[in-house]
């Protein structure tokens, strides 16, 4: 059974989005597939137990993705501009490819990103045009 995926945005004013349908498979395990794709390195993972609050950050050649769930969809956004239709066609491909039967793991995905930080690197963020630096306040 394949997944449903739908792309959102891209263009110069909102980033590349991919939302998954949050039937199957659920954020947690989807970053886990994510984590399989070589080059991905996850840098940041937040969710609460109770809730259906979840983020993480990855890198994946160089630029920076937040995974989310904002509503019920789980999305997946290229950081920063410029857009590369490319590199995020890449990854819609290796979301589309989940195997229904990794659903089967989520009881074990707590302790993958046991250690992992809340929040990525403010140098990462700065990076990639997701934080603006402040102006210094010293009047030069």
């Amino acid at each position: 059974m394949a997944i449903r995926t739908t792309r959102l945005n891209g263009t110069e004013a909102e980033p590349h989005t991919l939302e998954v349908d949050s039937q199957f498979p659920g954020a947690s395990t989807l970053l886990w597939h994510l984590s399989r794709l070589s080059g991905v390195k996850v840098v940041a993972h937040k969710s609460w137990a109770l809730t259906d609050d979840f983020e993480a950050y990855f890198v994946y050649k160089g630029r920076l993705f937040v995974m989310e769930t904002p509503f019920v969809n789980v999305w997946i956004s290229l950081v920063g501009q410029p857009e590369e239709e490319a590199l995020f066609a890449e990854v819609e491909k290796h979301v589309q490819s989940y195997n229904c039967w990794r659903s089967l793991l989520p009881s074990l995905l707590p302790f993958r990103y046991l250690f992992t930080p809340f929040n990525p690197p403010r140098e990462l963020l700065l990076k990639h045009g997701a934080v603006i630096e402040p102006p210094s306040g010293r009047g030069d």
